[in-house]
C-alpha cells in the first residue's frame, strides 16, 4: 500500500513538472518571438482593434437605424408610420434617447439589456411602449422652445403649446407624448382628439368651470364662423345669431358623448399588486406617475369621449332629464313631427331647425309650472314666442300663434270630412256596392286618419311645411274615397296656398331688413308692389331678384332718399372708413363735392358713365384734371384686378375642404375679412379714396398670404 501510493505521488509530481516546464518554455519562446518580430505584433495587434473598433461602431450606428428596429415583427407598423411621417429625417435614437453622449450611452445600455433578454426568451411585448422625454423634442435642430407659445391652428382649434407645456392643466403636468402618441396606426407621433377631449371634457357638466375652465367657454378653442355655410343643403350664416348673444350650445347639443370614466378593471390590466389596487390614491398623483412620469396615454385608462355633432338629440334622448322617468316614447310624436317622417303619402320633410342641430330645448326653455300635475311643466305661446324672438329678432313672435291658427283651420275642415267620408262607407256597406271600392276608400280614410293624428299628436307647428303637407294629402285622401263612394262625386284637388306674410314674415311691413349695404324698410313699398316683384319663389327662399332702385329713385324720384342710404359702400370708401384691420382716412374731396356734383345725369334718370364724370372734372378744372381720373381708374381697377383671382381660388379651395368635411371656421375667419375688404373697394369703387383703397388693398393681400398659408399647412 504504501508502495502504491509512493508512486501515486510521484506521478502527480512529474505531471505538475512537464505542465510547469511546458508553460515556461512556451513563455520563454514567446518572449524570444515577440522580441525578433515586436513590429510585426504592433502592427497586427492595432489592425485587429481598429477592425474591432470599426466594427463595434458600425454595430452601434445600425443599431440605432429603423431597419434594425423592424427586424421585430411587432415593430413593423411602428417603422413603416415613421417613414411616412415628417420626422423620417431623425433617427430613431435621436428621439428616444435623452439628448447628451452619456445619455445616449444610457439609453444603449438600457435597450442592450432590454433585447438580449427578449432574444434569449424568445418574448416580446406586443404593443412596445417607449417614454420621449420633453428634452429630446427640444434639442439643437427640432423644435424651438421659443416657438412653443406661437398660436396654431389644430383642426381648426386655436391652441398655444405654451400654455399646456408650461402651465399646469387641471392641476397635470403634461408632456410633448401626452398628446403627441402613437394612438392611430400608421400616423406617427399623431395628435388626436381623443387626447383633447379627454382632458377637456372630463366631468364637463354644468359645473364644468369647476374642473376645467376651458371646457365651459366653446370659444377657448372654436373661433367664431364668419360667412356663409352650407349645412345639409341649407346656407346658414351664424353671425346674426352670435350678435344676439345665442349661446353655442343652445343649437349645438348633445354634442359630447361618453364620460371618460376609469373602469376598476383597467387598473388590472397592468397592475397586480394587491397593496397597490386596494389603495385609494389622489387623482393628481396617479396623473404624476402614469401621464408626467412614464407617458401611459389617457386611452389605456379612461373611456372614449366624442365631440362632434351627430343626430339632433331631443328631450326624450336626455338621460339626466325626462328619460329618467319616462318612457322613450313619450314625446314620439314631436319628435318625429320635427324629424319629418312618418306620414302616409308625404315625402320625408324634415324642419329646417333640425337639419341645423337644434335640440328641442332650443325652443323649449321659458317654462311654467303647470297645476294639473306637481312637477309637470308647460310651455305657453308667450314663452315660446320669446324663444323665437332671442334667435330670430323682433317679429317672430308672431309666428307661433299665425302657424296654430292655420293648423285649427286645416284641422278642423279635415276632421269634418273625416265624418263625411265615415257616414258615406256606413251607408255604402249597407247598400252592399263594389267591394273593391269600400276597401280602397278604408284605406284612403286609414291613411287620412293616420296623418290626421299624426299632425294632433306631433303638434304640427313642430314642423309647420310637414304638418300643412300631411293635412293636405289626408284631405286629398278623403277627397278621393267620396269619389269611390259617390258615383256622381267630382273630387277637387286641395292645396294650401299661403302668402309669405301669412305663413312666416308675419308683420314684416312694420320692419326694416338688411338688403346689400342697407337697412330696408318694407312698409314705404307695399303700395303697389308684391312680394313676387322682388323676391324669388319659395323654392329659392331668401332671394333678392330686383337688380336696382333706379326706376324709383333715379330721375323723377331723386332725392327721396340720401345717396348713400343706398350706395353705402362708395361713401364708406370716399369718406375712408369701415374696412378691417386699416385706419380711418377721408378722402381729400369730402364734405367738398357732393354726389350730383360728378354723377349730374341721375336726375335725368340717366347713367352718368365714366366719361361723362371724366368731363365734370375737365368742366370744374382743368385738361389734365380729366387725365388723373384717368390714371385713378386704371389702377383702381389694377387692385381690383389683382385681388379677384386670388378671392376666387381662396374661396374653391375652401368651398372644396368643406365637401370634404374639413373644418374652415378659421380660413373663413380671416378670409372673410380679407372679403369684405375686397367687396367695399369693388362696390365702393376705388377712384373715390385712392389712397385708402391702395392701404385697404395692401391689408387684404397680407390677410391673403396668412389665409393661404393655413390652407398650405392643411393640405
Amino acid at each position: 500500500m504504501r508502495e502504491f501510493f509512493k508512486r501515486y505521488f510521484r506521478l502527480i509530481f512529474d505531471l505538475w513538472k512537464y505542465i510547469t516546464n511546458f508553460w515556461i518554455a512556451f513563455w520563454r519562446e514567446t518572449y524570444r518571438g515577440t522580441k525578433e518580430h515586436k513590429k510585426g505584433l504592433l502592427a497586427f495587434l492595432s489592425l485587429c482593434f481598429v477592425v474591432l473598433v470599426i466594427l463595434v461602431a458600425i454595430g452601434f450606428k445600425f443599431s440605432e437605424t429603423a431597419t434594425f428596429c423592424g427586424l421585430c415583427h411587432n415593430m413593423k407598423v411602428y417603422v413603416d408610420s415613421w417613414r411616412a411621417s415628417t420626422h423620417n429625417f431623425a433617427s430613431c435614437a435621436q428621439c428616444h434617447y435623452e439628448p447628451g453622449f452619456f445619455n445616449h450611452l444610457k439609453g444603449k445600455w438600457r435597450d442592450g439589456q432590454v433585447s438580449l433578454v427578449l432574444f434569449i426568451t424568445g418574448k416580446g411585448p406586443t404593443k412596445p411602449h417607449a417614454e420621449i422625454g420633453d428634452a429630446a423634442c427640444l434639442q439643437g435642430g427640432c423644435h424651438r422652445k421659443e416657438d412653443m407659445n406661437r398660436e396654431m391652428i389644430f383642426k381648426n382649434v386655436a391652441f398655444n403649446h405654451g400654455k399646456h407645456l408650461e402651465e399646469l392643466r387641471r392641476g397635470k403636468k403634461l408632456r410633448c407624448t401626452s398628446c403627441h402618441a402613437q394612438i392611430v396606426q400608421g400616423a406617427h407621433l399623431t395628435v388626436t382628439e381623443a387626447d383633447c377631449f379627454i382632458c377637456h371634457f372630463y366631468k364637463a357638466g354644468l359645473q364644468g368651470e369647476e374642473y376645467c375652465l376651458s371646457c365651459a367657454e366653446c370659444g377657448s378653442c372654436h373661433v367664431q364662423p364668419k360667412g356663409d355655410l352650407e349645412v345639409k343643403g341649407v346656407r346658414f350664416n351664424h353671425k346674426k345669431y352670435i350678435d344676439r348673444g345665442i349661446l353655442c350650445i343652445e343649437c349645438h347639443a348633445g354634442i359630447n358623448k361618453g364620460d371618460g370614466a376609469v373602469p376598476e378593471s383597467k387598473c388590472v390590466e397592468c397592475h397586480g399588486e394587491p397593496e397597490l389596487l386596494q389603495t385609494k390614491y389622489p387623482s393628481e398623483y396617479l396623473h404624476r406617475m402614469h401621464v408626467t412620469d412614464h407617458k401611459v396615454e389617457c386611452y389605456r385608462c379612461h373611456t372614449e369621449i366624442r365631440h362632434e355633432i351627430g343626430v339632433t338629440p331631443t328631450i326624450a334622448d336626455f338621460s339626466g332629464s325626462c328619460k329618467s322617468c319616462h318612457p322613450e316614447n313619450v314625446h314620439f310624436g314631436p319628435r318625429e313631427m320635427y324629424a319629418g317622417k312618418g306620414g302616409i303619402g308625404v315625402v320625408d320633410t324634415p324642419d329646417k331647425m333640425f337639419l341645423t342641430g337644434i335640440d328641442c330645448t332650443g325652443c323649449h326653455k321659458s317654462q311654467k309650472m303647470g297645476e294639473a300635475a306637481l312637477f309637470t311643466t308647460r310651455f305657453t305661446e308667450r314663452a315660446l314666442g320669446e324663444s323665437c324672438v332671442e334667435c330670430h329678432g323682433p317679429g317672430t313672435e308672431r309666428m307661433l300663434l299665425t302657424w296654430k291658427k292655420i293648423l285649427m283651420e286645416l284641422e278642423n275642415d279635415l276632421n269634418r270630412r273625416i265624418f263625411e267620408v265615415q257616414n258615406e262607407l256606413y251607408e255604402a256597406r249597407q247598400t252592399s256596392p263594389d267591394e273593391k271600392d269600400i276597401r280602397r276608400a278604408e284605406s284612403l280614410l286609414n291613411a287620412a286618419r293616420h296623418n290626421f293624428s299624426f299632425v294632433l299628436l306631433g303638434r304640427g307647428n313642430h314642423n309647420i311645411e310637414y304638418a300643412i303637407k300631411l293635412l293636405n294629402s289626408a284631405r286629398n285622401s278623403t277627397e278621393e274615397a267620396l269619389a269611390l263612394l259617390g258615383e256622381n262625386y267630382q273630387p277637387q284637388e286641395l292645396e294650401t296656398r299661403h302668402t309669405c306674410t301669412s305663413l312666416c314674415h308675419d308683420g314684416i311691413e312694420d320692419r326694416s331688413v338688411p338688403f346689400g349695404d342697407v337697412a330696408f324698410p318694407h312698409e314705404p313699398h307695399l303700395g303697389d308692389m308684391e312680394c313676387g316683384d322682388c323676391h324669388s319663389e319659395r323654392t329659392n327662399h331668401g332671394q333678392t331678384r330686383i337688380k336696382d332702385c333706379d326706376v324709383c329713385h333715379h330721375g323723377k324720384g331723386a332725392g327721396r332718399v340720401k345717396c348713400l342710404d343706398c350706395h353705402k359702400a362708395v361713401g364708406d370708401v370716399f369718406y375712408g372708413k369701415t374696412a378691417l384691420r386699416v385706419e380711418d382716412s377721408p378722402s381729400f374731396k369730402a364734405n367738398i363735392v357732393g354726389c350730383r356734383d360728378c354723377h349730374e345725369r341721375i336726375l335725368e334718370g340717366l347713367e352718368s358713365g365714366f366719361q361723362r364724370v371724366k368731363g365734370k372734372c375737365v368742366e370744374c378744372h382743368d385738361g389734365g384734371y380729366g387725365e388723373i381720373l384717368s390714371d385713378w381708374n386704371r389702377t383702381a381697377e389694377t387692385l381690383i384686378r389683382d385681388l379677384e383671382p386670388r378671392i376666387s381660388e381662396i374661396k374653391q379651395e375652401i368651398r372644396y375642404l368643406e365637401r370634404k368635411g374639413k373644418h374652415t371656421f378659421v380660413f373663413t375667419k380671416l378670409f372673410g375679412d380679407a372679403e369684405y375688404n375686397f367687396n367695399l373697394l369693388k362696390k365702393g369703387r376705388a377712384e373715390h379714396n385712392l389712397e385708402y383703397a391702395q392701404e385697404v388693398a395692401d391689408v387684404t393681400r397680407q390677410m391673403l398670404d396668412d389665409v393661404e398659408k393655413l390652407l398650405w399647412r392643411e393640405r
